[in-house]
């Protein structure tokens, strides 16, 4: 258990994107029921499958409110000389406990189907709104407080609106009775979705003129590339949007395969969607940019992020800091981000970074040179992972056997230890399934979609990443590096499962051909990585 609370930051962040996601698929699940599913006389399974999908994301977010209030407050109480009379006075708790209660009423509310019920689920959201909107960063402001609260929550409701009911529209448009049923409900959704996203863009213009403040706090802050990295989501799933709609457009010519197009792009844009929602969780991390007095220069980024050679050349374990005995390293780094680091140190680092690079990138490459039929040898380019997998296991920890004193056994009970030799194992296992899918040993169509879903979410997972929590500028420095790493990693994960999921044609080629140079991309901006 030390290991998951050790990074409390990323616990608390993880948590907040699920109730983020949870509050989505909620409103969005209510808003589809009344505005999509109902209208025209919906059939009773369409909304039977609204109704239990409602249920469920109300459970998941009053659990995941529960736990989040359960933790905030373990935290607060261990750090203070508080005591639990003065955590439940909080405004976190009783805006957690609150959404939590309203969730539990929407789910009585599903279940109970009737007329009145689904009326009682308009001002029940409306509650949980102001529950949501009271712990973000707009009650925490001495000025403009209402109306940026205001511009919240219609940011949350058109996220719903837009996201959050997008999943009942798939699983829906799988359950309508006829062509004609499946055809008004995409068309109704995509009028729907059309006001969402205007809503949505406008209140996150109007926050961002309070929060960023300024071009230097776009770029010189936490806060502003993580909101720059969710207009490059949102650019993306418009532009998934956009052929939306033009399918919805040309549904009275072919409806049956134009449907089944739909619903694959539909598929990634929710993916995109939820992992803009990840960001957005990171952001509510951070403070806004207007408060950060240190807000890194373009200059220092500059001199930074100017291209280099990689470093290929490492300097030799026994240059490291000493390390010190493993009960030390332990005790130490339970409740330690990062550990202190000289200059040898991170050119070891830099080093590691540039090896992975450089087996990214020819990943990427071989990939791309696969679809060519005579270079077909070349589909074994899952193989290069088993590579970094190794790697990762020799080089990652040098204090550690085999290249430093410390035990292999007992250097486990280490939590970055841990997580780094977790993560080669996980890389050697996704090696050999992939190579057995590329091969055609693996052919039912699941497995294809690993690698994708793989790729994606571990993508999405970096964005909440806090490199260097004591330190804003190496903080930004480093995610300047590993935001571009998300955002390409999950382009390629989705772009692949395009290919996969669309129907053999032009749009399908397309995504076939991006995801391996989008993969390669992540292997040149790896190669470019510094600390020093």
């Amino acid at each position: 258990m030390i290991w998951l609370l050790r990074d409390i930051d990323l616990l608390s962040t993880l948590l907040r994107a699920a109730n983020l996601s949870f509050e989505a698929l909620l409103l969005g699940g209510i808003i589809f029921l009344i505005a999509v599913a109902r209208p025209d006389g919906g059939t009773a399974p369409v909304e039977s499958l609204c109704f239990r999908g409602i249920r469920w994301a109300a459970i998941a977010l009053a659990v995941t409110e529960l736990v989040s209030v359960v933790l905030s407050s373990a935290s607060l109480l261990g750090d203070s000389d508080l005591h639990f009379r003065d955590v439940i006075t909080t405004r976190f708790f009783a805006a957690g406990v609150c959404a939590a209660l309203v969730a539990v009423l929407l789910w009585t509310c599903a279940r109970l189907q009737t007329r009145k019920a689904v009326a009682a689920m308009v001002p029940l959201s409306l509650l949980l709104l102001i529950a949501t909107v009271s712990t973000s960063h707009a009650e925490a402001r001495m000025d403009h407080r209402f109306s940026l609260a205001v511009a919240t929550a219609a940011h949350h409701l058109g996220t719903a609106a837009w996201i959050g009911a997008m999943p009942f529209l798939l699983v829906s448009l799988g359950r309508s009775e006829n062509v004609q049923q499946a055809r008004s409900m995409a068309r109704r959704y995509s009028s729907m979705a059309i006001l969402s996203v205007v809503v949505l863009v406008l209140a996150g213009i109007y926050m961002a003129w309070f929060y960023v403040g300024t071009w230097n706090g776009l770029y010189g802050t936490s806060y502003g590339v993580l909101l720059l990295a969710k207009i490059y989501l949102l650019l993306v799933m418009l532009m998934m949007g956009v052929l939306n709609w033009a399918v919805t457009r040309r549904l009275d010519t072919d409806p049956q395969p134009l449907l089944a197009r739909l619903r694959r792009f539909a598929e990634v844009e929710v993916g995109l969607g939820f992992t803009a929602i990840l960001a957005a969780a990171s952001m509510s991390a951070q403070p806004p940019a207007v408060d950060v007095p240190d807000q890194v220069s373009l200059h220092v980024i500059a001199a930074r992020m100017h291209p280099e050679l990689p470093r290929l050349k490492s300097p030799a374990a026994s240059q490291l800091t000493p390390p010190t005995s493993i009960e030390t390293a332990v005790r130490e780094t339970e409740f330690k981000a990062t550990g202190d680091s000289d200059v040898t140190d991170r050119e070891w680092s830099e080093y590691n970074h540039h090896w992975a690079g450089l087996i990214v990138l020819a990943a990427g490459l071989l990939a791309f040179a696969s679809r060519f039929a005579r270079l077909r040898w070349a589909r074994f380019w899952p193989l290069t992972f088993a590579g970094l997998s190794i790697f990762i296991l020799l080089r990652a920890d040098p204090e550690n056997w085999p290249l430093g004193p410390r035990p292999f056994w007992a250097s486990f009970s280490a939590p970055d230890v841990l997580q780094h030799r977790a993560a080669a194992m996980l890389i050697l296992c996704f090696a050999g399934f992939e190579c057995a899918v590329q091969a055609g040993k693996l052919r039912a169509r699941w497995a294809a979609l690993i690698f994708p879903a793989m790729c994606a979410l571990g993508a999405a997972v970096l964005l909440t990443h806090n490199h260097a929590p004591s330190d804003n500028a190496e903080d930004l420095l480093a995610s300047l590096s590993h935001t571009p790493i998300a955002l390409l990693g999950a382009t390629a994960g989705w772009s692949r499962w395009l290919e996969l999921r669309l129907p053999p044609g032009r749009a399908s080629r397309i995504a076939g051909r991006a995801w391996p140079l989008l993969l390669a991309a992540v292997g040149l901006i790896l190669l470019n990585y510094r600390e020093t």
